[in-house]
């Protein structure tokens, strides 16, 4: 029965970290070499909310060989050449300073302790580190953060789900992948938390410019958009487009302020943060319909007048013709501007929060109660 006691001891510490959040959240997590991720923003604004409310945040990440500080001041003294590759970028550096905060840790070259109080955050991409930490029976609670269908299917094998892995709990970044998930996996339970979109997308109290942004993933997409446009319209060759991919946050917002119309192209997107983030900005959205509808973009039945919606890019041209000569005579449609308005109240920090509290305690209660139950069954066993 000694061993019983002990591991029942264990329970009970296990119980009384959760509540007095002497636990840890991991959260896993890539570098994206300073190239804005709006997968990894979700992971850290989740991150970064919870460490400033009292919760143990650690960033964990996979780096082998990566360089010491002692290393890089060597090279640096030396001033020899810096292999990028073994450098770990955090998304402060497009999110911006306030994440600095956040530690972080490479588990690749550190020992990573982890503890049955504790929880593991698994972006759905990572199927790999959902087998090694299942292989290796790591004794946290693991989540699965789910924010694109696409990413499970695409990278886990053949014939494996992820009861296989031993996961069985998900945070699903919408409705729709909430329902998507269970279409496949109906044994999960799952928590449903949309994004938020920060409060630097808003509008400015200068005048727009009749500059037209483009959010492509595609560079392909950029050169059918601009080059036909000024085939096409030679009159409007005075109208300035711009590439805004890849600029950190806050200069991201101000170019969406500063530019009167935004296209947007995502066609693989489940949620869509560019065009929210643009109507956030006053920016008149024109975009393609990608796979899937966003539950901003539609009633149910019909798309939103929220933007300029449109299914063939051969169509853009004349599109954005339009929308320039409207916005030129002052005459862009009300119906238009009342959606945007509309979508604009949604995604918001306050309303976020409130689920985020709620979800979290929902998270600890329930793993308390699954220690308690383990801590039933350990009473109930006798030893042969």
């Amino acid at each position: 029965m000694a061993d019983n006691k002990v591991v029942i001891e264990r329970i009970n510490n296990a119980i009384k970290n959760i509540k007095n959040k002497d636990c840890t959240l991991f959260f896993f997590v890539i570098d994206s070499k300073g190239i804005p991720n709006g997968s990894m923003s979700y992971v850290y604004q989740l991150a970064k909310y919870l460490f400033n409310n009292g919760y143990n945040v650690q960033m964990i990440y996979q780096l082998p060989n990566e360089y010491t500080q002692e290393e890089l001041e060597e090279l640096n003294k030396k001033e020899l050449a810096i292999d990028e590759a073994r450098i770990f970028h955090s998304a402060s550096e497009w999110m911006g300073k306030e994440y600095d905060g956040l530690p972080h840790l490479n588990i690749s070259m550190n020992e990573w302790k982890v503890a049955p109080s504790d929880f593991l955050f698994i972006p759905e991409v990572f199927s790999s580190l959902m087998f090694e930490t299942y292989k290796h029976n790591i004794p946290c609670k693991r989540y699965v953060l789910l924010q694109n269908y696409n990413y499970v299917t695409e990278f886990i094998p053949l014939g494996v789900q992820w009861s296989n892995y031993g996961i069985f709990d998900a945070i699903c970044a919408t409705n729709l992948l909430d329902k998507r998930i269970h279409s496949v996996f109906p044994y999960l339970k799952t928590k449903v938390l949309n994004p938020y979109i920060d409060d630097c997308f808003r509008e400015s109290i200068k005048p727009k410019k009749l500059i037209v942004n483009i959010v492509a993933k595609d560079q392909n997409d950029v050169n059918k958009i601009i080059k036909p446009f000024y085939w096409k319209y030679p009159i409007y060759k005075f109208i300035s487009f711009r590439d805004i991919r890849n600029f950190p946050r806050e200069e991201y917002a101000e170019l969406l302020k500063e530019g009167a119309i935004t296209v947007w192209i995502d066609r693989d997107t489940q949620f869509g943060y560019s065009p929210i983030e643009a109507m956030r900005c006053g920016s008149i959205v024109i975009g393609k319909i990608p796979e899937d509808i966003m539950e901003w973009m539609s009633d149910g039945e019909v798309l939103c007048d929220n933007a300029i919606w449109f299914n063939n890019i051969n169509d853009v041209h004349a599109i954005l013709a339009s929308v320039i000569g409207s916005w030129m005579r002052d005459d862009i449609p009300s119906e238009l501007t009342e959606a945007m308005a509309v979508t604009n109240l949604k995604y918001k920090f306050d309303n976020w929060r409130k689920t985020a509290d709620k979800v979290f305690n929902e998270i600890m209660q329930e793993r308390i109660k699954e220690l308690e139950e383990t801590k039933i069954i350990a009473k109930n066993t006798k030893e042969e």
